[in-house]
């Protein structure tokens, strides 16, 4: 079976999906959210970098 570009695993195996919303990820790999789940998503990515400790102190 081919891989979709937008694609989920499954038991079945890889199944196409679609997206049900506005968000998506640009060619550079950043992602742009929609009205609806920005203020969401921001909060989980926030909350996922200081759990992850991926920032560092900048000194003047």
């Amino acid at each position: 079976m081919s891989e979709h570009k937008y694609s989920k695993c499954t038991v079945e195996g890889d199944k196409k999906i679609k997206w049900i919303c506005g968000c998506f990820q640009t060619v550079d790999g950043y992602f742009k959210f929609c009205d609806t789940h920005d203020e969401t998503l921001k909060k989980a990515i926030q909350s996922q970098i200081d759990e992850l400790d991926m920032t560092r102190i900048v000194e003047n």
